[in-house]
């Protein structure tokens, strides 16, 4: 293939992966896991132990297994998730008994109805081979966001949140460097884009349904921050792989328009603090054709502490109250294997369990409606040819049901309950170009 058709490739999977990202969160918090179809077949079992090019999302020296010549891997997933929320209590009274001007409420609904859109979230690898020991790659990601929006717009809860968006683009330039037989390190940079958009109703609902709605919007900023990963490889079949993705601090700048300020559009600030993320994996041959598969993974999600915007003139907050969340640590435990059925076909599944950062009502946002919750996935690699081969994946997320208890800005104590589940399916396809050895089978 010519440098040119190479170079058009590489940027149509690139243009792609950055339309296709934006999603829903199918994570702990508000985190997108649905970064690799081939490891999203073993619920991420074993993501950071190499194995697939995408697994230096989880490790950047996992970049060191690749081959020479220019590896490029593109991954997409479909996100098909349900979720909604329920008003059982608003100010103190049964949702049913709500009152407007000395009169039952009519005509606003309890339930939000259906919050999530089907999403397509996209991401791209490449890794080219600088020498025996030196492999430079780039990963295009976006590793945070969400879109909710409720059916019943101004329903019983509107108040805690309408309309949320929050869509990231990031990109790692990486390097990796064998530094001894058997032991990988990499390192890289982080240079992530997020775009954000919040709204929610203002004052309490009235019969009928006539509430003032709030919007931050176009409110954007780029944020800086590394990668870094150990692999391995002690023995043949063996390998164990730790990476560590930095914290990324945005400060978002955008624009306010509320009945609080005359609706009138002013500049305003919210900052928005995301986590650091170590994973440990390991990858374990038990037979010549079978191989299994883990995960421990630590999301530090206790430094997302509150939402406020901050008007940019005076300094002064928009808001009555800030909208607190005093989030914990997130965990992820996944267990899979894999089966190579005949040459060229690799069979795999496996099981998570991911402890949400949410664990009280009065953490839990209506539009991030996150808990504790299973993964169930199977997937399939099929090599097409010597240098092309793609992967399927499909995933259900069961979701516990979470409480809700929080305040309005209004001073309205509003209570009730989240419940959601997802359906993921994932497909890739991995190629190479030119190099003196075609694409390996995996393994």
């Amino acid at each position: 293939m010519t440098f040119r058709a190479m170079s058009a490739a590489l940027a149509a999977t690139t243009a792609f992966a950055a339309f296709g990202a934006f999603n829903a969160a199918e994570a702990g918090g508000f985190a997108i896991r649905e970064q690799s179809a081939q490891f999203q077949g073993s619920s991420f079992a074993g993501s950071a132990a190499g194995g697939g090019l995408s697994s230096m999302y989880w490790n950047p020296a996992a970049l060191g297994q690749a081959d020479w010549g220019l590896i490029s891997e593109s991954h997409f997933s479909g996100i098909f998730g349900q979720a909604e929320n329920t008003v059982e209590m608003y100010g103190g009274a049964p949702a049913e008994a709500v009152t407007s001007n000395g009169q039952l409420l009519q005509g606003v609904p309890h339930d939000s109805g259906d919050i999530a859109d089907a999403a397509l979230v996209g991401s791209s690898y490449y890794a080219y081979r600088l020498s025996d020991r030196l492999v430079l790659g780039m990963s295009l990601n976006s590793g945070f966001g969400l879109t909710t929006k409720p059916n019943n717009f101004n329903y019983l809860g509107a108040e805690l949140g309408q309309t949320t968006k929050l869509f990231t683009m990031n990109a790692a330039p990486t390097l990796a460097y064998k530094i001894a037989p058997g032991i990988t390190i990499a390192a890289g940079v982080q240079v992530q884009y997020a775009r954000a958009k919040l709204g929610f109703a203002v004052g309490a609902p009235t019969s009928p349904p006539g509430l003032g709605n709030a919007v931050y919007r176009d409110a954007d900023d780029f944020a800086f921050g590394g990668t870094a990963g150990v692999l391995f490889e002690p023995m043949a079949g063996t390998s164990i792989g730790i990476g560590y993705r930095s914290q990324l601090s945005h400060e978002l700048d955008g624009k306010f328009k509320s009945p609080t300020t005359g609706f009138a559009t002013v500049g305003a600030t919210a900052d928005l603090d995301l986590p650091d993320i170590v994973t440990l994996s390991i990858r374990q041959a038990i037979a010549p054709n079978m191989r299994l598969l883990g995960t421990v993974e630590w999301s530090n999600w206790s430094r997302f502490k509150q939402l406020d915007l901050i008007e940019k003139s005076s300094g002064d907050s928009l808001l009555a109250h800030p909208m607190e969340a005093d989030w914990s640590d997130g965990w992820f435990f996944a267990l899979g294997g894999e089966y190579d059925y005949q040459p060229g076909w690799t069979l795999r599944a496996g099981v998570a369990y991911e402890i949400s950062p949410v664990d009280g009502a009065e953490k839990r946002f209506t539009s991030i409606p996150d808990a504790d919750r299973w993964w169930l996935s199977a997937g399939a690699s099929v090599q097409l040819t010597h240098n092309m081969a793609i992967d399927l994946a499909y995933s259900h997320v069961f979701v516990e049901n979470g409480d809700f208890l929080r305040e309005t800005q209004a001073g309205n104590v509003v209570a009730g309950y989240s419940e959601s589940q997802v359906d993921i399916i994932s497909a890739s396809l991995k190629m190479k170009f030119g190099g003196e050895r075609p694409l390996e089978p995996l393994k």
